[in-house]
């Protein structure tokens, strides 16, 4: 199953006083059945990393056009979150845009 996990920086958003910066947080997955327990197993994921990440905030949706990850899995998580390194998870500033509609 590919799997593609991006965290997009948004610097046009001021950093919160605590030093966290907005990021759009997005987890692609191909070849599932995009049913609802395909889509808990995402935010579960998802949550290994971003444990903040609750139902209510994550959203859900199908890749619609892209060269590489059409039809894709994706759920999409926007917060706060402290800039730093996150293990297998490729970072973005913003202007650099994904190569990905939903």
């Amino acid at each position: 199953m590919s799997t593609y996990k991006f965290i997009y920086w948004r610097p046009d958003i001021k950093e919160s006083s605590d030093g966290k910066m907005w990021a759009n947080v997005h987890l692609l997955v191909g070849y599932n059945q995009c049913s609802i327990v395909d889509y808990q197993k995402m935010a579960e994921e998802l949550r290994k990393t971003f444990p903040e990440a609750t139902d209510d905030k994550v959203r859900c949706g199908k890749v619609t056009k892209s060269s590489y990850c059409q039809g894709f899995s994706i759920i999409a998580f926007d917060a706060r979150i402290p800039k730093g390194e996150y293990p297998g998870w490729t970072q973005r500033e913003n202007g650099q845009s994904q190569d990905y509609y939903w």
